[in-house]
This record gives C-alpha cells, sequence and structure tokens, in this order.
C-alpha cells in the first residue's frame, strides 16, 4: 500500500496510540465519575490531554481545550450559537474554501443567501487588501478555514483576525487540516474565539475526538446537555468550562489515544515537521506538473501549503483514476469532493467530478513517489 489519504486521516497513527486506547478500555472508572482509583486515573488522562493540547498551541489555560466528539460537531455548536436569533439582515462570512462542515451549519441557520464569502483571489486565498476595504455590514462573525482540504492553501488568520477585531467580529477558524502540522500560536491571533481540530488527521490520533480552543470569556450555548459529573445537584450546565460541552460519558479510549498521539510532539516538532512536508509537497509537485495529460489544479499563489495537491486527468474521471491507481500501485487517495463543493466551484472543478487528491506522508518514499507519477503517466496516456 502507499498511503496518499493523509487529509482524510493518518495513517499510521502515531506511536503509542494503540497501546494507550487498550489501556483505557480497561480502567475501572469513568471520568468525572466517582472518587476512586480508576475514575481518577480516567480523570487524569484527560487533563493531560487538555495540557498537552494547550502547549502544542500555546493557550495558557488548559482548561480552554474542549474534547467534542469531533470537529465537526464542534464547528455545528459554534455556529449555531453565532447564529442564534439573528437579525433579517444578519450575515456570516466564510471562507471560498471551506468543508462542508462550516457551510452547511451556516446555511441552515441563515440560508444560502445571507452566507457570504470573503474577497480572494483565484487560488482562493484570502486578498486582504480587498478585505481592509471590505465594510462587513450587520456581520455574526467570521468563519474560516485554516488550510484547504481540497488544495491545502494556508490562510493568513492573524491578518484576517486583526480584522475582524478591528470590526468587533468574532473569528472562528477551522484547523482540521492545519493542527499538528502547521505552527500556531492562538494567543497571538486577534479576535479569535474559537478554533476546532480534528484528533485523527494531523495530530496523529484515533477519530471520536475533537478537540477546541474556546477563548476566555466565550462560552457558546451546547448543542447538547445532561450529566457531566460537574454540579450534579443542579437543574443548569456549568456557565463555563469544559464540562458545558461535554455532557454524557466522554470518549475515554480516544482521549487516551489522543493524549498519547500529541507525546510525538516532544521530539518531533510542529515547525519542523512543516518544513519537512513542505518539502515533501514541493517534490510531488515537480514530479507531477511534467505531465501534460495531468493538471495541478488551484494553485495560482505563491501561499504556503499543507502536503495536499488537487489533480485532474483529461478526459477520465476522478474516480476512475483512483481506482486505477489503486490496482497498479497499491496507492490510497481520495477522489470526488472531499465534502468541500465551495472549493470545487471556486476552482473550476464542481462540474468535473471534483478531483483526485494526494495527500502524502513522511513515510512515502522517493520510490512510491515515482511508481505513483509512472501509473498516473500511463493512465492519462493508454
Amino acid at each position: 500500500m502507499i498511503y496518499l489519504d493523509h487529509a482524510a486521516t493518518a495513517h499510521p497513527r502515531h506511536p503509542g496510540v494503540e497501546e494507550a486506547m487498550i489501556h483505557a478500555l480497561h480502567l475501572a472508572g469513568s471520568v468525572g465519575r466517582g472518587a476512586h482509583g480508576g475514575a481518577q486515573a480516567a480523570s487524569q488522562i484527560v487533563a493531560s490531554c487538555r495540557q498537552r493540547l494547550a502547549d502544542l498551541l500555546g493557550v495558557p489555560d488548559p482548561q480552554r481545550m474542549v474534547l467534542f466528539p469531533s470537529s465537526t460537531l464542534g464547528l455545528s455548536t459554534i455556529i449555531a450559537d453565532l447564529c442564534r436569533d439573528p437579525q433579517p439582515d444578519a450575515i456570516l462570512w466564510i471562507g471560498a474554501l471551506e468543508h462542508n462542515a462550516v457551510w452547511r451549519p451556516a446555511v441552515r441557520a441563515l440560508g444560502e443567501e445571507r452566507v457570504r464569502c470573503l474577497p480572494v483571489d483565484g487560488a482562493g486565498l484570502v486578498d486582504l487588501k480587498a478585505l481592509a476595504e471590505l465594510n462587513p455590514g450587520a456581520a455574526l462573525g467570521v468563519v474560516l478555514q485554516h488550510a484547504s482540504n481540497v488544495t491545502g492553501i494556508i490562510q493568513p488568520i492573524e491578518e484576517v483576525g486583526a480584522w475582524c477585531q478591528q470590526h468587533s467580529l468574532p473569528l472562528v477558524v477551522d484547523g482540521a487540516q492545519s493542527a499538528g502540522i502547521v505552527p500556531v500560536h492562538l494567543g497571538r491571533i486577534d479576535g479569535l474565539v474559537a478554533f476546532t481540530m480534528a484528533g485523527h488527521k494531523h495530530l496523529g490520533g484515533p477519530p471520536g475526538i475533537g478537540p477546541c480552543y474556546l477563548a476566555p470569556g466565550y462560552e457558546p450555548q451546547p448543542l447538547w446537555i445532561g450529566g457531566n459529573g460537574v454540579d450534579s445537584a443542579h437543574p443548569t450546565i456549568p456557565a463555563g468550562g469544559p464540562g458545558r460541552f461535554e455532557s454524557g460519558t466522554p470518549n475515554l479510549p480516544g482521549i487516551a489515544g489522543l493524549e498519547a498521539a500529541l507525546r510525538k510532539f516532544e521530539v518531533d516538532p510542529v515547525a519542523a515537521r512543516f518544513e519537512a512536508l513542505s518539502q515533501l509537497r514541493q517534490l510531488w509537485y515537480q514530479s507531477l506538473a511534467p505531465l501534460a495529460a495531468v493538471e495541478i489544479v488551484g494553485e495560482g499563489s505563491s501561499a504556503a501549503r499543507t502536503p495536499v495537491l488537487a489533480l485532474q486527468v483529461a478526459g477520465i474521471a476522478p474516480e476512475q483514476v483512483a481506482a486505477e491507481l489503486e490496482v497498479r500501485t497499491g496507492a490510497r487517495c481520495r477522489a470526488g469532493f472531499h465534502c468541500a463543493p465551495l472549493a470545487h466551484r471556486h476552482i473550476g472543478t464542481l462540474e468535473g467530478g471534483g478531483t483526485l487528491r494526494i495527500a502524502p506522508g513522511l513515510e512515502s518514499d522517493d520510490l512510491q513517489r515515482q511508481q505513483v507519477v509512472d501509473a498516473l503517466a500511463a493512465i492519462a496516456s493508454p
């Protein structure tokens, strides 16, 4: 197998994930449910996971790290809160390349006509000059994907945050594709109220955990409530803190797996990973660019990118190319719209069935890359 689908989920997981999950399954206790040894051990795992996330992202208070079941649920919670009881002329600004985890809850809350895209260039990068001249109108806030899951382009969230603060708008960043590979210090982003993540992608953990940073003082309304082991005698949920959003028995094996995965960053810092993966993307680009019948779409900008490339092969549907690649080389990559129709509409691939997405990891070597490139050349020119 040649694994080229890291934008979907990590493989292999970071070291220690499987063992930590199995250990958690054998703990005789649940988080916040009792004071016995098993419950305390479970609570310690959760506390350690929050602390490691806080350390990774430059957050002083680990209690601002909420462990949602997924990044999607975190975004749905926050967008529903931003759009709660909106005025008739209220709008929400989003990026032009957003994932359905942003677009769908925004459209559900406001209707498609009141969900507006920020000004961008041809590659979908926010145009900061046009943004500076933009009147945000009756805006409820800005929701922006940090890195595109289709083309890898990285948005200038610090500059967008400064604009948001200037106009007193909350900024929400979807960090599902960036957390773990793009260096970021959340405390330095003006206007930021939330940063959502996917534990199973570049953080290297298992599925089922979507960490989310909530800025001090920002306490959105949760989508679900119930028992959480905190102030159980009261009829209302806590006014603040993780317990406000973590009702129900938490996914302890998933949290334990993520906690173990985060240990890798102690010896493999994010900045070093980003540099290595940027070089890897450049190698893939240089290998693919000479193929006459293969187009790398959505480029058109010198902005930094995560290791994601979107391809179209002339005259062949992306799904067919992906299937043939796996038969010929064992390569596993994703074809289609990648749950991001806005991105495909912007780069012009919506009508053509989307793209073939190449998302390599550091375990892929030169030989594997050449095998895939040769196979693509053969598929494109039968």
